[in-house]
């Protein structure tokens, strides 16, 4: 065991009690552990089942604490109960039933925390942590993978650890797109300057990580997520659109010829066995859903014992190896797995927190609540990458996804206990009746006219709070 071994299994040792006793920290442990996947990253620890010792222990200090709230039942929890239930249902009736109860045993895993986060992260201070932590867990590739190609000319592919959800090229690109402007807006909500000229600093390196990790979804999700961040801030697009000129002008003698290479195969699929074995598979995962639109053909259904079921289902063959292969598409990943029934609670519950996350994002206005805006506004970007490059890859179950989707609940939750407390207080207020500005001689109070009026307008006891009809009871 190697140094970094010993400092990650002492941090571990300090996390798994420590969950138990504070659970909330556990959800943060979870987190970070899911999406960093710190253990693939030392040899001692690779195989070590340390994400579940910290559920285990999260769980078991749920049940003892107090300090815990309901789950916040927006629609896309509700939907998510829902999706979780069909994909029991398809995996029952699975093309390839081993390999679809241990992909299903993983899934199950992922949306079960995304009921418990809820019920453990509330509050400005922890929802910020776990806003960091999810960013920074996924955003220190991209600080290091910035740094690696910026040092060695970019000649080289960024990876993920390996064995994670993030391991090849094109997810590590598409998880470091996500987050972006995640930790944009974190950055700009930053009052510690240190730490938020870290941020900036991460920002720019991730950037040029996604560019080399060659991934052809990840430039395309990068450039829709740039574009929406660009467009949100106007007055500096015409600066960022020079930096960009300028950039792209000097690249020219930086960047290897195989990354300009990698890129124009965009251009001409046809010509690229790749990109037609993405479009051979996007055709069995249709055709499957077609043949059985209620169940499909369960999770993993490229596994299936006869490979010939499989190609069966393929609108063409090519003149290359032909086997099974993923969807490499989140949207005819669902629809292959789970029939039209899943992809449509799949795609409600995606467009339904873009959604929620959009009106949340009107918070920023105001500020009491503008830090809910932010994070709101961030996880709604995150969702842009996600559904562009997500397009070309098999990713429909990646915890970052869920993560978003719980984000827009406890941020919904959020912003409906600041709407009541400041009922609460208004209620409070006038129930207490007006306040005199002075006393006369004789001790007596004395009102404004202006409470005067307000009293024979309204009645006594509710001066100055309009009946709406939105009092709280």
């Amino acid at each position: 065991m190697g140094i970094r071994d010993f400092v990650l299994l002492g941090i571990i040792a300090v996390l798994i009690p420590l969950a138990l006793f504070r659970p909330w920290t556990g959800v943060l442990s979870w987190a970070w552990i899911g999406y960093m996947n710190p253990h693939k990253l030392v040899w001692s620890l690779q195989h070590m089942p340390i994400a579940e010792a910290i559920a285990v222990a999260t769980m078991m200090g749920l049940l003892g604490t107090k300090e815990r709230r309901g789950i916040p039942w927006t629609r896309e929890m509700v939907l998510l109960v829902a999706l979780a239930v069909w994909f029991t249902l398809t995996t029952v009736f699975a093309w390839a039933p081993d390999p679809a109860w241990v992909q299903w045993d993983k899934v199950m895993k992922i949306i079960l925390f995304t009921f418990i986060t809820p019920m453990l992260i509330y509050g400005r201070a922890r929802v910020r942590l776990l806003f960091l932590i999810t960013a920074l867990s996924i955003g220190f590739f991209g600080f290091k993978g910035g740094i690696f190609s910026l040092l060695t000319g970019g000649h080289y592919k960024i990876y993920g650890p390996g064995s994670s959800f993030i391991a090849d090229n094109n997810s590590i690109g598409l998880a470091m797109a996500m987050v972006l402007p995640m930790i944009l807006i974190a950055a700009r909500g930053e009052a510690n300057r240190y730490f938020r000229g870290f941020l900036y600093a991460c920002f720019c390196l991730t950037i040029v990580a996604i560019i080399f990790t060659y991934s052809r979804g990840a430039l395309l999700g990068l450039a829709a997520v740039l574009l929406a961040l660009f467009w949100r801030y106007k007055t500096r697009i015409i600066i960022v659109a020079l930096l960009v000129g300028v950039g792209f002008s000097l690249a020219k003698n930086f960047i290897p010829e195989q990354w300009y290479a990698r890129q124009e195969t965009t251009l001409h699929y046809q010509h690229d066995n790749s990109a037609m074995q993405r479009i051979q598979a996007w055709s069995v995962a249709k055709n499957i859903a077609l043949s059985n639109p209620l169940f499909g053909a369960g999770f993993e259904f490229e596994d299936v014992h006869d490979p010939q079921r499989w190609l069966a289902k393929a609108d063409f063959l090519g003149d290359w190896h032909n086997v099974p292969r993923a969807a490499h598409s989140i949207y005819f990943q669902i629809l292959g797995e789970h029939g039209f029934v899943g992809f449509a609670l799949y795609m409600t519950i995606l467009l339904g927190t873009l959604w929620r996350t959009k009106r949340l994002g009107k918070l920023e206005r105001n500020e009491e609540s503008a830090w809910i805006g932010r994070y709101a506004k961030a996880i709604q970007y995150a969702l842009i990458p996600y559904m562009v490059s997500g397009a070309f890859l098999s990713l429909a179950y990646f915890d970052l996804f869920y993560g978003c989707v719980v984000f827009s609940a406890i941020l919904y939750r959020e912003a409906q206990d600041l709407e009541l407390a400041r009922q609460n207080a208004a209620y409070a207020i006038a129930a207490s009746g007006p306040t005199p500005v002075g006393r006369d001689d004789l001790g007596r109070p004395i009102y404004s006219q202006s409470v005067l009026d307000g009293e024979s307008a309204a009645g006594e006891g509710t001066v100055g709070l309009p009946d709406n009809g939105n009092r709280p009871l």
